[in-house]
């Protein structure tokens, strides 16, 4: 495997040999525990509804799709550093194990979800028109548009990228150089914007800002793989940065660079957030958005793993509970506040009632704790057993001249 940021004397044409990671380094980071909590939340903001003159709550509310880029900057950071960990050792990533631990991690929440969807018409926050067989084959954001469980067209993203990532690696590992692996990025980033703005200039240039054929832009342009791919490339680059350069990542997440970091992330969310007022939908938004997120997220993961910042997080009360519970609470959200407004409506209280508030924030908790204990730990704690169960073979090792 060859180093993909060697010494500044030779970077170009070094190896991309790798050396693992601190041994002192945490494995885990307290700090994204606090972000992929923001994450959660922001989203949950995003999909409620949204009062009526109340412009600075709208705002925020607006901004709270940038919870989902997120979530794909923490993944691919995470996932990205599960499989580039045993590359720095020369060895090829696990793929056996890789796909048993994501598999027995989100289908047994989500299948159960999905039928709840598909066979319990009560519960879906909107009529279910996604076939059984997409929402199976991970197939849903493609055409999509917006009905019951529609949220799950992430999780689409996220499948399809855990599908890729994994024969990226074993395909490239004894291959790529630094220079390549920066201009491939860089490309990949760069033709997703240009992809986004021809096919914005193609369906949308000419319509007008009430035109019904705007309700496709989500479709074309927000649901699908090929324009999501900015959160989880940034994630994968920041997981490569980790993995083999520790030093300087190390650098990167102590003292006065990691707040510059934290200050460019917001710098760039804030620039977001304008685009999102100022400009949505139209083709500035439509190239810069998504980009701009992903890498004020990852500026902003980056400074969050700085263990001033781990030490900080560690101690807010309930912050690595909740963040276990992301992803249920993202699975249950929509239904279970949607339930709760149906059934307070008859009472006179409307979705800003504090009851309302109130009973939707404890139910959809309570929700996503009985799926979580019900059905996700015992997933995991299945998947432990059935690691501990697999004969491992040792990794043939290069041989030493």
């Amino acid at each position: 495997m060859r180093r993909p940021f060697g010494p500044v004397a030779s970077s170009a044409s070094l190896p991309l040999k790798a050396a693992p990671l601190n041994s002192s380094e945490s494995r885990h980071l307290a700090g994204l525990d606090l972000l992929r909590c923001i994450a959660i939340l922001i989203v949950v903001l995003f999909h409620y509804p949204r009062p009526e003159g109340l412009e600075t709550y709208g705002m925020l509310a607006n901004f709270g799709w940038t919870g989902v880029e997120l979530f794909f900057v923490l993944s691919g950071f995470l996932i990205g550093s599960q499989l580039l960990e045993p590359v720095s050792r020369d060895e090829a990533p696990d793929m056996k194990r890789f796909y048993l631990r994501r598999s027995l991690r989100i289908l047994p929440p989500y299948l159960i979800v999905v039928a709840m969807y598909l066979f319990i018409p009560a519960w879906s926050e909107r009529p279910v028109e996604t076939p059984a067989w997409r929402f199976l084959t991970f197939t849903q954001n493609f055409g999509l548009r917006l009905n019951g469980f529609s949220h799950a067209w992430s999780l689409c993203v996220e499948e399809h990228f855990y599908l890729v990532l994994p024969i990226a690696v074993l395909a490239l590992r004894r291959r790529v150089r630094a220079p390549h692996l920066l201009a491939g990025a860089v490309a990949l980033m760069v033709g997703g914007m240009l992809l986004r703005g021809i096919l914005w200039q193609r369906h949308f240039s000419m319509l007008g800002p009430t035109d019904v054929e705007w309700r496709g832009y989500d479709t074309l342009l927000y649901y699908p793989t090929y324009a999501r791919l900015d959160g989880l490339l940034c994630g994968v680059l920041l997981a490569a940065l980790r993995v083999f350069r520790p030093a300087a990542w190390e650098r990167w997440t102590r003292g006065v660079r990691a707040g510059g970091l934290a200050l460019v992330g917001l710098v760039c969310l804030s620039v977001v957030l304008w685009l999102n007022e100022e400009h949505f939908r139209y083709l500035a938004h439509t190239m810069l958005a998504f980009p701009l997120t992903a890498v004020g997220y990852a500026a902003l993961l980056v400074a969050m793993s700085s263990p001033a910042a781990s030490r900080l997080c560690a101690r807010i009360p309930g912050a690595r509970t909740f963040a276990l519970l992301s992803f249920t609470v993202y699975l249950t959200h929509k239904a279970v506040q949607h339930g709760v407004r149906v059934a307070l409506a008859p009472y006179g209280m409307d979705a800003f009632h504090p009851v309302t508030l109130l009973g939707g924030v404890v139910a959809v908790l309570l929700a996503s704790l009985a799926l979580h204990h019900g059905v996700e730990r015992p997933a995991l704690k299945w998947r432990s057993w059935l690691e501990s169960r697999r004969v491992r073979e040792p990794s043939p090792r290069p041989a030493v001249g």
